[in-house]
């Protein structure tokens, strides 16, 4: 008698995709935040919004959006978000299939062109890597906050999200646009004490 093992995914080869663009400013960018169905999902992204609101001058916030499904956004969801949005901030991967969902939405973002934030629990880091690498990107980077989240209180959600702002800022580029500007100033300080 022969055993068959069904493996629940495809054998093809994977697509590679390439992550969006990084925004090319800081200012009045619109900040997309889609939650999960996850416990504390939206109140986790609403705490890095809070830290980002200040970071980002003039942002604006559309969400929190909740999933129309258990884990995933519906198409329409996801291209309002993507027609309506800079960059999008999403989770939360707080178990195994909630951090691989997470990390799915993400990267529906990246291939619709929009720069996303995924935001997952350290346990579940191997299930958040293995769908990006098997939605074509693999390395693909994403914040990571100690676990747990779903079961927190409001000032431990503000906590993960203190961990999660530098992370995101790195992601999404904002870091690299503040670096770019302070070596314009610099190189523009240096021109003027030299003449």
């Amino acid at each position: 008698m022969a055993i068959e093992a069904l493996v629940p995914v495809p054998d093809d080869a994977v697509a590679e995709v390439r992550t969006a663009t990084r925004p090319a400013r800081t200012e009045k960018l619109v900040v997309g935040l889609l939650a999960n169905t996850k416990r504390n999902a939206p109140e986790l992204l609403k705490a890095v919004a809070a830290l980002l609101d200040p970071e980002l001058p003039g942002v604006e916030f559309v969400g929190p959006v909740v999933t129309e499904g258990v884990m995933l956004p519906s198409a329409a969801q996801l291209d309002d978000m993507a027609d309506r949005c800079d960059v999008v901030l999403t989770g939360l991967g707080d178990c195994g299939s909630c951090s691989a969902t997470t990390m799915h939405v993400a990267t529906d973002f990246e291939a619709r062109g929009v720069p996303a934030a995924a935001i997952c629990t350290e346990p579940f880091l191997a299930s958040a890597s293995a769908m990006a690498a098997r939605r074509g990107l693999p390395g693909y980077a994403f914040a990571r906050v100690a676990h747990p989240v779903s079961s927190l209180e409001q000032h431990e959600i503000e906590e993960r999200a203190r961990q999660a702002l530098p992370q995101v800022l790195s992601i999404l580029g904002i870091d690299a646009l503040r670096e770019a500007a302070r070596r314009e100033e610099l190189v523009a300080g240096i021109g003027e004490v030299a003449g």
